[in-house]
């Protein structure tokens, strides 16, 4: 791939001819041709801008990344069905998708993203408002879309730079690159012979993967009608997250300016309101007992005892962000003793998202022997683009892995880890068990609604029901890395949905 590069720096003086007479205004003119094909090629700039709302119906594939039954396995495939309304005039969109999550039961949400937006199970019939920060990603990612992103790279013109040529799939491409405004810079790949867009790219920071390049690759583009004129628009659409195909979308029907479907817009009448999930940032404390605490706040859990001369952390989910929150809250509430053991209770990406911090500070890891090699590879991951606080101070981790069961205790304090995998949603399965307080805390296997009806029993909810049968734990209590805490009544109720007939 050839690239062009070379800002020159110019004396402030009075000059003749234009001040950028260097390489940068050489290369956003040549990326401005190369957008101006790609528009003409889609129908032009007139019919382009008559597209007001966009909706698709289509089905694919999609793949569970760090999601898999092992760190290195096969990604989950899941069949998807979907339908999209995109109101670009009004800022509103509208997603309904149909799947199956790993080792789950069928799941049908449709997702709202207006100033009174909200998610709607249809199947617990539970209505949740949406937050802020989804809202404006979903706004976000509307201007992003094939159908008027062009658009938005002539609105952002001055930031166009070109990157040259490439070969992507035995066809050249040229590449050009732009400025959305929100903080992303987007790359984008045009075919030179037919001047469409083939490819759109984005590098950001995962907390897992550390810098992340993603993907969207663009194909079978076919004329729809748009009023008077007709623009050309993709019927396929697969997703790409640092080399992995995470999703392939076929659409076999794409209209513009239909207008949306009748209650598409508008949550059921009789369905159940919850509230969000507070912010991520926010940790709250319920006592489980004698120095055992569940850390709740946000979309996931964590679980804190706290022993004579240290403190052991259960699960360190999501990010750097929560982590550090959790870590601030146990300091708050047994100062002077320092965290020196950090479990998570299994590999998926949201539920070790948060470990690099504990990383950082020496904490040692102790999982279980399948997730060695992927903890050192999260530690090794680069993260340059928003580095925290391991990059910062680069350190190998300290892990101690387990099977079967591992004890914490001190005399007063008693914590047991017990793997009770393979389960259907991950082979190794940790969850943490208080004997003293008759409290078990588990993440994704049973997860308790914070309000509304449990969903039908999913296997990893059986399978899970019955280890702790066979274990013989005496719970009272049951503290979930998602929801609301809850009791064996709970689980009995939950267990009691049956699924709903083919």
């Amino acid at each position: 791939m050839k690239m062009r590069s070379g800002w020159v720096v110019l004396p402030l003086v009075a000059v003749a001819g234009p001040l950028f007479a260097g390489s940068p205004l050489k290369s956003y003119q040549e990326a401005r041709q190369v957008l101006d094909a790609g528009i003409k090629a889609m129908g032009g700039m007139e019919a382009l801008q008559g597209i007001k709302d966009l909706s698709r119906e289509g089905s694919g594939t999609g793949y569970g990344q760090g999601q898999s039954l092992l760190p290195d396995g096969p990604l989950f495939a899941r069949a998807i069905e979907t339908q999209t309304f995109q109101d670009f005039s009004g800022g509103r969109n509208v997603t309904l998708t149909a799947t199956n999550a790993p080792g789950a039961l069928p799941s049908k949400v449709r997702t709202v993203a207006s100033d009174a937006g909200f998610t709607y199970n249809m199947i617990t019939n539970v209505v949740t408002p949406i937050t802020p920060t989804a809202l404006a990603a979903a706004r976000s990612n509307m201007r992003r879309d094939p159908a008027v992103l062009l658009l938005l790279a002539h609105e952002r013109a001055e930031t166009l730079r070109n990157l040259g040529e490439d070969t992507i799939d035995g066809r050249r491409h040229q590449l050009i690159t732009f400025s959305t405004g929100d903080g992303a810079q987007l790359g984008l790949a045009f075919d030179a012979g037919t001047g469409l867009l083939s490819r759109i790219q984005t590098l950001g920071d995962n907390a897992v993967l550390g810098d992340t390049l993603s993907e969207t690759v663009l194909s079978d583009y076919r004329e729809v009608p748009a009023g008077t004129h007709r623009v050309q628009l993709p019927h396929r659409s697969v997703t790409l997250v640092a080399g992995e195909v995470t999703q392939d979308l076929k659409y076999a029907k794409v209209a513009v300016n239909a207008g949306p479907a009748a209650g598409l817009l508008d949550p059921p009448s009789d369905a159940m309101s919850v509230p969000p999930a507070p912010p991520g940032s926010e940790v709250t404390l319920t006592k489980l007992g004698e120095d055992a605490y569940f850390a709740a706040g946000g979309s996931h859990h964590s679980l804190f005892v706290v022993f004579k001369d240290h403190v052991v952390v259960v699960e360190a989910p999501l990010s750097e962000e929560r982590s550090l929150a959790v870590l601030a809250k146990i300091a708050e509430t047994a100062p002077g003793k320092p965290v020196r053991y950090v479990v998570p209770t299994h590999y998926h990406f949201d539920h070790s998202g948060g470990l690099r911090s504990y990383i950082a500070k020496g904490i040692t890891i102790v999982t279980t022997p399948g997730n060695r090699a992927f903890i050192e590879r999260l530690a090794r991951a680069p993260k340059t683009i928003r580095p925290d606080s391991l990059a910062r101070e680069p350190r190998a981790p300290v892990i101690e892995t387990f099977t079967a069961k591992r004890v914490f205790e001190d005399g007063a304090h008693t914590l047991e880890l017990r793997d009770i995998g393979p389960n259907p949603h991950v082979t190794e399965a940790v969850i943490a068990y208080l004997p003293k307080q008759k409290a078990v805390f588990v993440s994704d296997l049973f997860t308790i609604p914070v309000a509304g009806p449990f969903p039908p029993a999913s296997p990893p909810l059986v399978d899970f029901a019955d280890k702790l049968q066979k274990q013989k734990l005496v719970v009272e209590t049951i503290a979930p890395g998602h929801g609301r805490l809850g009791t064996m009544d709970d689980l009995k109720a939950a267990l009691a949905v049956k699924p709903p007939a083919n």
